[in-house]
């Protein structure tokens, strides 16, 4: 054992302003012994140098050992820190707290006013941070230019951080002041007449609570735990609380037209609801199109209601509407199934020959006679014949419609419409409860009887159509560009000759300077 002990004994009793006499006592030795071993001539046993931690809260390595003074400060650093990051995450918790219990507009309110206080410490922010770059730059200028440019950075960016932080201090003090430490005093406030509420008679409960909730400018929800704050003097200005009402009405009136859009949704699963009885044959995808349909109305009605409740101020009965919800999710989800399940049993078909018919029509054979078809089908096929016999290949609930081009431009023009639509919505539904799956197609195969010859003929127009039609277009284009390349040149033009009109009329005012000046001259 050294003589640390002893300078430890020595200051920790000096720190907790005790006589050797009063230490001696609560150790249960005497005086003389207390002197010995500050001094170093004897040594406590072990039972008294527990009890000397203990009572001094020390551990006995660090009071035999080392110095008591780097340790107390190394415990006062610890502290510091933790007391810090306690301060820090009770701050953290205290606003979660406080935002988790306070109203919807209440909230509104609160985030508008921080937005708004933001907004000020950035200008400031920004302010400041210029005017310091600009005085720093007028400070430095007689550096050379390399040391004068970094050291000039370098001094701005200390200061936008020391802006940064004393702004970022001064908006949570503010934040604190301004909605925390009014909330706790609010909460002890009501908390104190709840209790006073608890002792008066249960028929005039919720009047009385009412007259104290609005006397306090703090309302508690029943069920909801939900606080309006609403004293002026320390909750809101009266310029943020007309930005905040106009803020509300934008979101009211967008949610409202939601709410139509909403609407013609609903009406559309009502007419699916009714029309899915169309294809009640297909079994299972049946029945999961109409369990889908079902849960669909229910929860766009759900949606439907909470735009409406928010709209015109109501409460939403949220245990209904969120177990509303969740049963409709899993009807949804049930409905998806029976319908891929109902799936596996349809019968998929490319084309299906009962929906098609035949329109033949024959043209006479031109030199420049070809078929003006971009996206359809055509086959030709050889026979010994001097016309040409063309059969169209269309969807029986179609109507074919032609035209033939002028003398210099001799292409036949082909394209069809659908006339009778009820007809072929029919056909759709028979061929769903049919379980087939068959695609409504409007375009046309063409089948072309002609020579040889005229084959060729055929192919070669319709190849020197299409690329005379490109040719052409690719002229459009260029000429296109080229006007465009001109007008940039005119606007050009115009800016130089407005430039020279301005040098014109400065050197006319010299010339009319230089001749006042020789007037001067002549007159002397």
């Amino acid at each position: 054992m050294n003589n640390q002990f002893s300078e430890n004994l020595k200051r920790i009793r000096k720190e907790q302003n005790l006589s050797q006499e009063q230490l001696a006592f609560e150790l249960g030795v005497s005086r003389q012994a207390i002197s010995k071993w500050e001094s170093g001539v004897a040594y406590p046993e072990m039972d008294k140098i527990i009890a000397l931690c203990n009572k001094f809260d020390l551990n006995i390595d660090d009071l035999l050992h080392k110095d008591i003074k780097e340790v107390k400060g190394e415990e006062e650093s610890k502290k510091k820190l933790n007391k810090t990051i306690d301060d820090f995450l009770k701050f953290i918790t205290d606003t979660v707290n406080l935002f988790s219990n306070m109203s919807f507009k209440s909230k509104i309110k609160c985030l508008i006013e921080q937005a708004i206080i933001i907004g000020i410490f950035f200008c400031i922010f920004y302010a400041v941070v210029n005017i310091g770059h600009s005085v720093l730059y007028d400070l430095l200028i007689i550096l050379p230019n390399k040391i004068q440019l970094f050291i000039n950075h370098f001094l701005t960016y200390v200061l936008a951080l020391l802006c940064f932080i004393v702004l970022f201090v001064i908006f949570i003090h503010i934040f604190k002041t301004r909605y925390l430490d009014y909330y706790e005093k609010l909460k002890e406030s009501v908390s104190k007449e709840n209790i006073n509420i608890e002792k008066a008679n249960v028929e005039n409960d919720l009047e009385k609570q009412e007259k104290i909730d609005n006397k306090n400018k703090i309302l508690f929800r029943k069920n909801e735990n939900k606080i309006i704050i609403r004293d002026p003097k320390h909750s809101e200005y009266k310029f943020i609380n007309s930005l905040f009402k106009f803020i509300i009405a934008i979101i009211k009136f967008f949610a409202l037209c939601l709410a139509f859009f909403v609407c013609g949704m609903l009406i559309l699963l009502f007419i699916s609801f009714i029309l899915s009885f169309l294809v009640f044959k297909t079994g299972l995808f049946f029945w999961g199109l109409l369990t889908t349909i079902i849960s669909s109305i229910v929860i766009i009605t759900i949606v439907l209601l909470i735009i409406l409740n928010f709209v015109f101020d109501r409460k939403n009965n949220k245990k209904k509407m969120i177990w509303s919800f969740i049963i409709s999710l899993a009807f949804f989800g049930c409905g998806i199934g029976l319908i891929l399940i109902g799936t596996l049993n349809f019968n998929i078909m490319n084309k299906n020959d009962s929906m098609l018919r035949i329109v033949p029509v024959e043209y006479d054979m031109k030199e420049n006679t070809f078929f003006n078809l971009y996206n359809n089908d055509i086959e030709y096929v050889e026979v010994d014949i001097n016309n040409i016999r063309v059969e169209y290949e269309i969807n029986k609930y179609y109507e074919l419609y032609k035209h033939n081009g002028e003398e210099d431009n001799s292409g036949i023009y082909v394209w069809t419409d659908c006339t009778n639509p009820l007809k072929l919505v029919k056909e759709f539904i028979k061929n769903i409860n049919n379980k087939k799956i068959i695609p409504i197609s409007n375009e046309v195969k063409v089948i072309v009887y002609a020579s040889k010859d005229n084959i060729e003929k055929l192919k070669n127009n319709r190849d020197n159509y299409f690329r005379n039609e490109q040719a052409s277009m690719s002229q459009i284009d260029y000429y296109q560009q080229r006007i465009t390349e001109l007008e940039n040149e005119i606007t050009n033009y115009e800016i130089e000759f407005s430039e020279y009109e301005d040098k014109i009329a400065e050197l006319n005012l010299q010339i009319k300077e230089y001749k006042e000046i020789i007037n001067s001259y002549k007159n002397e």
